[in-house]
């Protein structure tokens, strides 16, 4: 009998016998092993040990036998990505949820970080297709499935990802780019695919849903665009700013509303240096106030929604909401028809995006104990932000007929995340004579078991009774469901910080199957974006060591940094 020792990482096979040492290549391979898992924990390019003679000095510091490789590290990379990727797909496959996917093109645009980078460039965009879920420990969860130069056709690269990982009948919802065209008809073949290969308790079987951190840059960017180059050279002059293309959109702001207060305070006519400076027109000072006053009030929504990680998806319904109250406000107060236009520019596609995405967003927010339907009443009581279709019945119908389908499933009685074990290795079990009886009485409980359960019913085929039975209603359906015991109870009391998931993983038990389409709900994300990477002007730009690495090296870097830990 053969048992496996672990030396730290690596796997050495011992004789029970007699002890032998691990080989020089065993350590060697470790050693190689070992900085591969650094450096994809880290993102470090393997590449900094031939370019970087500081780095490679450290390692032959480290460990004089074993000089570095490149080669060496990227083999392991692969080994462990391989590795890690089957653990990766055992789980997805033995997880009883849904799972929400994100489609994200990145791409190196600017040429400031095109100068910066020491590496030569071998791909500058990049396709990241990431799967979000809640785990049993109810956190969020965003693994990267596949990281990949071919985006030609975004829909087969998803395809592709799914199929390979085989979770078609787990994908609930595909989140876009916003400046995708919102017609779901050139998406029709890939729902239908998705739909052929399984089916869940959502429905829709996919649901394709697009980013709001898009959305936000593609309003700002309708305003922003009628602000000129040397307008926009003359301000940044004025107020000592630097230059204002090729940043942020929350910078921009900032520096253009500094503008703006400098001038309500006259200090451009008070100062005499500034009489040798280009100043805007009064034309353009209210193109710039029409730029701050609109982009102010989407500013004011994103550092609530993109100021820390992922949020789950019941928090952005009210503050959307917020934002287009705020828009029509400053709509209504407007008499310039330039700000008027702006204005109902970005309303326009606004309503557009929030007729997409109301039936998730609304879904989620009754599915928060701070909002329940109240919120949701409330809004379709205002007549000024109600676009046609958004109805509190709409919602609810919509959340009876899901928690209906998981009742009637179940797969709310499994465990949420059950994998089985991987790597350990199947051992002989010898059993003793009363082992065996005790097996043997088990065998025959269960096979009596089966024999009771499959005896017919002569009631199943009573018509008269069954109908009856329909008239009457069923115990279940006597029974208050758990969705109207939860909407009964008051709402809890309003806190900004109130944690969502940490509440339904405590009340799981009290609403086992609601607890389950609420997990499957609030894992549906939004934005792709969070923090400063929600407010580029354009597509987020990849990291820069993965820019100078071959196509399969840097998706194995990507993908197994999220599954290490498995």
């Amino acid at each position: 009998m053969r048992k496996k020792l672990k030396l730290d990482d690596s796997m050495v096979d011992e004789e029970v016998a007699g002890d032998s040492l691990p080989s020089h290549a065993e350590k060697e391979k470790f050693f190689h092993n070992a900085m591969a898992e650094w450096f994809i924990a880290d993102g470090i390019t393997p590449n900094i040990i031939n370019r970087n003679p500081t780095c490679a000095k450290f390692f032959n510091c480290l460990k004089p036998e074993f000089p570095p490789s490149v080669t060496e590290v990227k083999k392991e990379v692969l080994e462990i990505h391989k590795e890690c990727k089957e653990k990766a797909k055992r789980f997805l496959k033995g997880f009883e949820g849904q799972l929400s996917l994100s489609y994200e093109w990145m791409v190196l645009s600017d040429k400031w970080s095109k100068d910066y980078l020491i590496d030569p460039i071998l791909h500058q965009d990049f396709v990241c297709l990431a799967a979000h879920f809640i785990d049993d420990n109810w956190e969020m969860k965003k693994w990267i499935l596949g990281y990949t130069t071919d985006r030609d056709v975004p829909l087969e690269v998803v395809r592709a990802t799914v199929q390979d990982f085989e979770i078609e009948s787990k994908v609930s919802t595909l989140l876009l780019p916003t400046y995708f065209d919102l017609d779901e008809v050139p998406l029709a073949p890939f729902r239908k695919w998705i739909e052929e290969r399984g089916s869940n308790q959502i429905n829709p079987r996919v649901s394709f849903l697009y980013c709001c951190a898009d959305l936000f840059r593609l309003m700002v960017d309708d305003v922003y665009s009628c602000l000129s180059e040397s307008l926009l050279e003359d301000v940044s002059l004025l107020v000592g700013c630097g230059p204002l293309s090729h940043i942020n959109w929350n910078i921009t702001l900032s520096k253009l509303q500094r503008a703006v207060d400098m001038k309500s305070e006259d200090e451009f006519s008070k100062d005499e240096d500034y009489d040798e400076f280009d100043k805007p027109s009064d034309e353009d000072w209210f193109k710039i106030e029409t730029f701050c006053k609109l982009t102010g009030c989407i500013y004011k929504v994103s550092i609530e929604l993109f100021k820390g990680d992922y949020l789950t998806c019941n928090v952005f319904f009210h503050l959307l909401s917020e934002l287009k109250v705020m828009l029509n406000q400053e709509l209504a107060s407007a008499d310039n028809d330039y700000f008027i236009g702006k204005a109902k520019q970005i309303l326009k596609r606004f309503d557009r995006y929030w007729k997409k995405m109301y039936l998730v967003l609304a879904t989620a927010s009754v599915l928060d104990p701070r909002f329940k339907m109240k919120y949701l009443d409330f809004y379709c009581s205002k007549k000024e932000v109600n676009v046609e279709g958004s109805k509190a019945e709409t919602v609810l119908d919509y959340l009876r007929n899901l928690y209906a389908r998981y009742a009637a499933n179940d797969t709310y009685q499994k465990p949420i995340c059950f994998v089985a074990p991987i790597d350990e290795e199947e051992e002989e079990q010898d059993y003793g004579e009363e082992e065996e009886e005790e097996l043997d009485d088990d065998n025959g409980e269960e096979e009596q078991k089966e024999k009771e359960e499959k005896k017919p019913d002569a009631y199943e085929d009573f018509v008269f009774f069954q109908e009856y039975l329909k008239f009457e209603g069923s115990p279940r359906e006597l029974q208050e469901s758990e969705i109207d015991s939860y909407l009964k109870e008051p709402v809890i009391e309003w806190n900004k910080d109130f944690k969502t998931l940490e509440w339904w993983r405590q009340e799981g038990k009290k609403y086992p199957i609601l607890s389950r389409v609420a997990r499957d709900i609030l894992s549906i994300t939004i934005s792709r974006a969070v923090s400063q990477d929600a407010y580029v002007p354009d597509n987020r730009e990849p990291p820069d060591f993965v820019l100078s690495l071959e196509p399969k090296i840097t998706n194995a870097m990507m993908c197994s940094k999220n599954w290490l830990g498995l």
